[in-house]
């Protein structure tokens, strides 16, 4: 009896080690915001898939400047020209971006898959209809 307490204790705390060697461990998520904050982000360039699509696109987003706050506000020129303001959010997970900002009468409300937040690189993708824009902002 003594026999079959100690294997089965054995095989409990065998299990146990192993159970705990496999379970997942947290994930540290990098607080994107942090660059995301710093200055002001100008349009860079973009890839909507053909050069058709590309080159109206830039046409539209040549000179827009974006300056997000810590406070969840942001500030913007459409164009180099047009002021505009509004909100921004990450998810949790740091994946997405939901901007709200009016230029003038422009009401934009976009989700952006977040690609890149750097110190120097902002990189995204959102969908227009069929389209998935990929947009590069730089410091």
């Amino acid at each position: 009896m003594k026999y079959i307490y100690k294997v089965s204790l054995g095989i409990l705390l065998l299990g146990t080690i192993l159970l705990n060697a496999c379970a997942p461990e947290d994930q540290i998520v990098e607080d994107l915001s942090i660059n995301l904050t710093k200055g002001t982000w100008r349009f860079r360039s973009l890839d909507a898939g053909d050069q058709t699509t590309t080159d109206f696109y830039t046409a539209i987003y040549n000179g827009d400047i974006l300056t997000f706050n810590s406070d969840g506000t942001c500030t913007g020129k459409q164009l180099g020209t047009i002021d505009g303001s509004g909100t921004w959010v990450l998810n949790g997970n740091q994946t997405e971006l939901t901007l709200s900002i009016t230029y003038g009468n422009d009401n934009r409300n976009e989700l952006w898959k977040i690609k890149t937040i750097s110190t120097t690189d902002l990189i995204y993708t959102f969908d227009v209809g069929s389209n998935t824009i990929e947009m590069r902002y730089t410091h």
